[in-house]
């Protein structure tokens, strides 16, 4: 595996290139503040005339480069709160755990209203309704992914490590078992959705909105 300086060289040698082929403005490598995520995160920029292929093709052209896998990020897709840890290189901050929970539990309510009042034999048949909740729980693993150890101790009741695994439980590929979603979905997301609530500094934001209206 490349070391980060050989990346960045051989990336600055290619700029060109990919500007022309791409259409990429401005590219950057940086260490991402999730703990345990050692791979090579690269940040690119790209002009207005460019799609998702193009970014995807970008990430396939760099791994081929660069001989290992990447993350690529788009500039323009990342959220403003978590650009203090790539652009300036800072710590992930108590806020930006929050932020972290916080997508959890709204995705794990989408679900929840996504599934109210319906059977499984209309979830099963309804494929709108079976694919969104099944984007969401990617979302829910993924992020869970994301937060770091000492915070996921504080909440011992959630099934973090369960909850991190969940993407590779959905295959478009070979299938995926929509029983074992929807068991999921009514019998343990509800009870993990509220013991997240109950986390240190997840209702902040209801009781700040409280005091800003009467």
């Amino acid at each position: 595996m490349r070391s980060r300086k050989e990346v960045v060289s051989l990336l600055k040698g290619l700029k060109a290139e990919m500007a022309a082929t791409f259409g990429v403005t401005q590219l950057g490598v940086f260490t991402p503040p999730l703990p345990g995520d050692d791979a090579l995160h690269v940040i690119a920029a790209f002009s207005e005339d460019r799609d998702l292929l193009d970014m995807a093709e970008l990430s396939c052209f760099i791994e081929k480069r660069a001989g290992q896998k990447i993350v690529l990020i788009s500039l323009k897709g990342l959220r403003d709160q978590l650009t203090p840890c790539i652009m300036q290189a800072e710590p992930l901050s108590q806020a930006q755990v929050l932020l972290f929970q916080r997508e959890i539990v709204r995705s794990i309510t989408d679900i929840e209203l996504a599934c109210r009042g319906i059977i499984y034999e209309v979830f099963v048949s309804d494929a709108k309704t079976s694919n969104a909740v099944l984007s969401h729980i990617r979302t829910i693993g993924l992020l869970s992914s994301c937060i770091p150890n000492e915070h996921k101790a504080l909440s011992p009741s959630v099934p973090w490590d369960a909850l991190g695994a969940l993407p590779g439980m959905i295959s478009p590929c070979y299938g995926t078992d929509l029983r074992l979603v929807w068991n999921c979905v009514q019998r343990r997301l509800p009870e993990i959705r509220e013991a997240l609530e109950t986390m240190p500094g997840m209702n902040r934001s209801k009781e700040g909105a409280r005091r800003r209206f009467f």
